[in-house]
């Protein structure tokens, strides 16, 4: 199975996709009222937090082998797909590319982490379907914001009073990386960044805005809280 980003309608969506790992349903109910997505996409087992954190979603598409029975039933109206069980994307992914078809302008997504690190990391890695495409994509949690940056986007500025947490971190995806960081506690001019290297963890912002450009490469950004 291929999947295709096509014919993306012209339109500006915000788009808040619900999937089914981890998450804590007090922080998100707080979370969706501030985001105020226009369009919803419950993934697989996400649609239990879509229904516990009363929200309508826009679409619903999964295997359901994770799906409480009866719960698919109380939304026979959504748009619902379907896909096999057996199948070379994750439900995460699918709905990424989704998301993208449908016009999204920027994409958050909750439910991503979680106990199982194989599906986080895949999750965050799915992200850059979203980042060759121009669209901003934050995996998001209580304690965790979480996307991709690469070397097309230029500057990239964090301001200390937006940032999500006190840490920023920096992680390559690709082999090197040639970074720049400025407004933080370590700053780096041009630092080419080797997978494996721990250099960029735990950094600060010490001014009222950061500065992160990658001149090659791309890399995982985490802001976090302890």
């Amino acid at each position: 199975m291929i999947l295709q980003i096509s014919k993306i309608k012209e339109i500006d969506m915000k788009t808040l996709i619900v999937t089914g790992g981890s998450l804590d349903i007090s922080w998100a109910k707080d979370f969706v009222r501030t985001i105020n997505a226009e369009y919803i996409i419950a993934a697989d087992s996400g649609l239990k937090y879509i229904d516990k954190l009363g929200l309508v979603p826009d679409m619903i598409l999964g295997d359901y082998d994770s799906v409480e029975d009866g719960l698919l039933d109380k939304y026979k109206s959504i748009d619902i797909k379907t896909y096999p069980k057996e199948k070379d994307y994750t439900d995460t992914h699918i709905a990424i590319i989704n998301a993208l078809k449908a016009g999204a302008s920027v994409i958050y997504i909750l439910g991503a982490t979680g106990t199982r690190m194989d599906h986080t990391f895949t999750n965050i890695c799915n992200m850059k379907a979203a980042l060759d495409s121009d669209v901003p994509c934050f995996i998001c949690d209580s304690h965790n914001k979480i996307y991709l940056i690469n070397d097309k986007m230029g500057e990239v500025k964090v301001s200390k009073k937006g940032q999500y947490g006190d840490y920023v971190s920096f992680v390559p995806l690709s082999e090197e990386t040639i970074i720049s960081l400025a407004g933080f506690k370590y700053v780096l001019d041009d630092y080419i960044l080797h997978q494996g290297l721990s250099i960029c963890q735990s950094n600060e912002i010490k001014e009222n805005e950061a500065v992160i450009n990658i001149k090659k490469g791309f890399v995982i950004v985490f802001e976090t809280k302890d």
